[in-house]
C-alpha cells in the first residue's frame, strides 16, 4: 500500500498525540490549507480501515476510534508502509545527507531527484542552514553546485544528528534484537539508513560494541548503546571512503585512557585488520565517544579525581537549584543520579561533543519554568562554553523527578521500560507514582533485559516508552513525558484489576515466597553494609604528625608506616609508590580547603581504613587543576584491591562529606579529637539509617 507524505504525516499525528487533534492543527503543522487537509483525511481513513480503525469527525475535531491493541498494532506496522513522496522535512534530511556525502551537488540534480522544482530545493537549503551549527556553512557557487563547509568531525556529527531524528521510538535498539531481524524490519532499517551506513556494517559494529559492553563493568543504558554503534559506524564508513580525523583534534590527549586501547581493538576488529594500522586519531576519536557513554551510578573507579570533580559540581549545581527554587531538595537521591549523568555529560561537554535528546521540546513546554532554573545554575557552575538545551533537557529530568516524589501507600506493582538515562526513567517512575499512589513497588527495566526480568516477577502492568511490537503481553505505550489521558488509561486498568482479592492458594504461596526472599536478600544487604561500616569505624582514628616531615613523599611515608600498628601485613613501599607514581593520581588537594584526599586500593591492605591526620607544618600538594597548594589536613582512604560494591559505595558516601562541606571544613580545622570523631560516627550512622529506607 501506498501513502502520500501529508497522509502518513496526518495518522503519526493521531497516534502520538493521544488526544483529539483539530484540522487547524494539522494544516498550521503541515503548512497547508484546511481544503488539503480534508481532501487527505479520504486516503487516511481508507487506510485505517484496513486495521479496524475508524475516524470520527466532529466540529472540525479528529480522534482515533478502535481498540487499543488495534492501534498499538497499526503504530506498528506504519512504519511498514510504502509512501510515494517526501514531506519537506524528510526531503531536506535527504538534501542534507547528500551534501555530506559529496564535496558539490547541482541544484537541478537535487531537483530531479526528489521531483521537485529548483526553487523549492533552493528554499530547503535555506532552511536547513538555519538549523545548522554556526560554524557549519552551506555555499552556493554559479557553475560550481552546492557544497557544505565543514570539518570532518562536524559532518560525522551532523550524521550522527539526523541518524537519530530517523529512528523515533528506539527502532534501532528493537533492530538490535535477535528476534526482530525479520526481512520485513530489515527492509525498513535499511530504507531509514538512506545510504549513511551499511546494514552490513551497522549489524557488524554491533556486535563489536555488544561484546564491549557485556565485558564493561560501568553500566552503559540502551540509548547511550545505540548512540554509541552509530557514532562508530559512521567513523567506519567514512574511514573507509577515505576521510579521517587528525589526531589530537580532540584537544585532549586521549591516548592515557584505557578506552583508547579498547578503540584500536574494536576498529580493527571491524575494519579487519591489526590494531597497530589503526589511525590515531580514528582511535582517539572512538575514545571520546566511549568514554562519553559511561553513566554509570556504582563506584568501580574508585575515587578518580574525575569523580571527586563532578561531585562538587553536582553540590555547587543543587545548591543553585536551590537557591533559584526557594526550597531544599532531597540531596542524597538526587546527588547520586546526577553524578552518574553528568560524568558523561562534562566529558563530552570538554570535547565538544553534542547529544540528541528526542525529548527537548517536550521538555522545554512542559517544564519551562523548571528549564530556565537549571540553565541558569547551569550556567553559573560551567562558564568555559554554551551548554546545549539537550544536555540541560536531561538534567531537567533528574531535578522533575525529586519535586514530583509523593509518599504514599500503593497497592500494585509495574514494571516500567525505558531506554533513556537515568533521569527519564525517574521522571516517569516518580510521576506515576505520584498520580497513581496505587503502584506500591514500580522497577525499570532496559529493553534488552526485559524477557528476563518479566520471566523472574510478577507484576501488575507493564508501561513502556519503547514500542515492543508484537509481544504476547499485554502493556501500556506511553510517551516518556506522561500525559494526562495516559495517567487515566493505566489508572482504569488497575483499578479494574482491583475487583477483590480471590487469589488462588498457589498464588498466594508465591506471593509469601517473593515477600521472604526479598526480605532476605534486604537483611543480608544491610548486614554487610553494617559489618563494612563497623570495620571502618574500628580502624578510624585522627592523630596528629608532630615532626616537620617536609615532602610529600615523607609525610605519605609516615603515615603508611603509622598504619603497620593495626595492619602488620601492609607493604608500605608498595602504597607510598601507588601514591606517588600511579597514573591515576591517588594524591589531591580539595580547592578551597587545605585538606588533601589520599585514597587507593593496593592488594597488601585486607580491611578498609579511614583516617585524618593534622600535620605541623602544611605540605604543598597537586590540586585536580594542576596547581600546587598547602594543605594541613590528610584524609586517608584506603580499600583491598577486591572490595565489594558496597564496600565502595560506603567509601565513596565518605569522601563526599569532603566535597563542599563547610561544617566538616571548620571542624577539622578548629575541632577537637573527640568533636570530629563524633561527627563522623555520626554521619556514618546516619547512612546507615538511610539506606534502611
Amino acid at each position: 500500500m501506498y501513502l502520500s507524505a501529508r497522509a502518513r504525516l496526518i495518522m503519526e499525528q493521531l497516534l502520538t498525540s493521544n488526544r483529539p487533534v483539530s484540522i487547524n492543527e494539522l494544516a498550521e503543522d503541515l503548512s497547508v490549507s484546511h481544503r488539503t487537509i480534508r481532501r487527505d483525511l479520504k486516503e487516511v481513513e481508507s487506510t485505517l480501515t484496513s486495521y479496524q480503525l475508524t475516524l470520527a469527525k466532529e466540529h472540525g475535531i479528529l480522534s482515533l476510534v478502535g481498540l487499543d491493541s488495534d492501534k498499538q498494532r497499526f503504530r506498528w506496522q506504519l512504519m511498514d508502509l510504502s509512501y510515494n513522496d517526501y514531506s519537506p522535512e524528510e526531503r531536506q534530511q535527504k538534501i542534507l545527507k547528500v551534501l555530506l556525502k559529496e564535496e558539490s551537488v547541482k541544484l537541478a540534480g537535487l531537483a530531479n531527484d526528489l521531483s521537485v522544482t529548483i526553487s523549492t530545493i533552493s528554499n530547503d537549503l535555506t532552511k536547513i542552514e538555519e538549523r545548522l551549527p554556526n560554524t557549519v556553512k552551506i555555499e552556493r557557487r554559479r557553475g560550481f553546485g552546492v557544497s557544505l563547509k565543514a570539518n570532518e568531525v562536524q559532518k560525522r556529527q551532523l550524521m550522527s544528528e539526523l541518524f537519530g531524528q530517523q529512528f523515533p521510538d528506539y527502532r534501532l535498539l528493537k533492530f538490535f534484537q535477535e528476534k526482530s531481524r525479520d526481512h520485513t524490519t530489515n527492509e525498513w532499517v535499511e530504507d531509514r539508513l538512506l545510504d549513511l551506513v551499511s546494514e552490513t556494517l551497522l549489524k557488524k559494529v554491533e556486535r563489536s560494541v555488544k561484546s564491549w559492553r557485556n565485558n564493561n563493568l560501568e553500566g552503559i543504558n540502551d540509548e547511550a548503546y545505540a548512540n554509541l554503534i552509530v557514532h562508530i559506524s559512521i567513523s567506519v564508513e567514512r574511514m573507509i571512503a577515505g576521510n579521517f580525523i587528525q589526531p589530537n583534534v580532540t584537544g585532549e590527549k586521549m591516548t592515557q585512557y584505557l578506552e583508547f586501547t579498547v578503540a584500536k581493538n574494536m576498529l580493527a576488529d571491524i575494519l579487519d585488520m591489526e590494531p597497530e594500522f589503526v589511525p590515531d586519531g580514528e582511535a582517539a576519536y572512538v575514545t571520546t565517544h566511549l568514554r562519553g557513554v559511561k553513566s554509570t551510578e556504582s563506584t568501580i573507579y574508585f575515587l578518580e579525581n574525575e569523580e571527586l570533580e563532578v561531585m562538587m559540581f553536582v553540590k555547587k549545581l543543587i545548591a543553585n537549584v536551590e537557591t533559584e527554587l526557594g526550597q531544599k531538595l532531597p540531596k542524597e537521591l538526587l546527588t547520586k543520579g546526577l553524578i552518574a549523568h553528568l560524568r558523561p555529560t562534562l566529558r563530552r561537554l570538554k570535547q565538544g561533543m553534542r547529544i540528541y535528546n528526542p525529548l527537548i521540546q517536550s521538555i522545554k513546554q512542559d517544564y519551562e519554568a523548571l528549564f530556565k532554573v537549571v540553565r541558569r545554575a547551569f550556567d553559573q557552575v560551567y562558564q568555559d562554553k554554551t551548554v546545549p538545551d539537550e544536555e540541560i533537557g536531561y538534567l531537567v529530568l533528574h531535578f522533575g523527578a525529586v519535586l514530583l516524589q509523593l509518599e504514599s501507600e500503593n497497592s500494585f506493582s509495574g514494571l516500567v521500560v525505558c531506554a533513556s538515562g537515568i533521569g527519564t526513567s525517574r521522571m516517569l517512575v516518580t510521576r506515576l507514582r505520584q498520580r497513581i499512589p496505587q503502584l506500591k513497588k514500580l522497577e525499570t527495566v532496559s529493553l534488552f533485559e526485559l524477557g528476563k526480568r518479566k520471566a523472574e516477577g510478577k507484576y501488575n502492568v507493564i508501561i513502556s516508552t519503547i514500542d515492543l511490537g508484537q509481544v504476547d503481553f499485554d502493556y501500556f505505550l506511553v510517551s516518556p513525558i506522561l500525559t494526562e489521558r495516559e495517567l487515566s488509561q493505566i489508572s482504569v486498568f488497575l483499578k479494574s484489576l482491583h475487583s477483590g482479592y480471590h487469589k488462588k492458594i498457589a498464588e498466594e504461596e508465591q506471593a509469601v515466597q517473593l515477600t521472604l526472599l526479598e526480605a532476605t536478600h534486604f537483611l543480608e544487604q544491610q548486614q554487610m553494609f553494617t559489618s563494612i561500616v563497623l570495620a571502618i569505624l574500628k580502624n578510624f582514628n585522627y592523630s596528629k604528625l608532630n615532626e616537620n616531615v617536609g615532602t610529600m613523599e615523607d609525610t605519605i611515608r609516615v603515615i603508611c608506616t603509622q598504619l603497620l600498628e593495626k595492619a602488620p601485613g601492609l607493604d608500605v613501599e608498595s602504597l607510598v609508590s601507588t601514591f606517588l607514581h600511579d597514573g591515576n593520581w591517588k594524591a589531591f588537594g580539595i580547592p578551597d580547603t587545605k585538606i588533601g584526599l589520599f585514597h587507593a586500593r593496593n592488594e597488601s591492605i585486607k580491611e578498609p581504613f579511614f583516617q585524618l591526620f593534622s600535620l605541623e607544618q602544611p605540605i604543598l600538594i597537586e590540586t585536580m587543576d594542576h596547581t600546587k597548594m598547602p594543605v594541613d589536613r590528610i584524609a586517608l582512604l584506603l580499600v583491598p584491591e577486591k572490595f565489594s560494591q558496597e564496600g565502595l559505595e560506603v567509601i565513596s558516601y565518605i569522601s563526599t562529606l569532603f566535597v563542599d562541606n563547610q561544617q566538616m571544613i571548620q571542624l577539622l580545622e578548629h575541632g577537637a579529637n573527640e568533636e570530629i570523631t563524633s561527627y563522623f560516627v555520626q554521619k556514618l550512622l546516619s547512612y546507615l539509617e538511610m539506606r534502611k529506607k
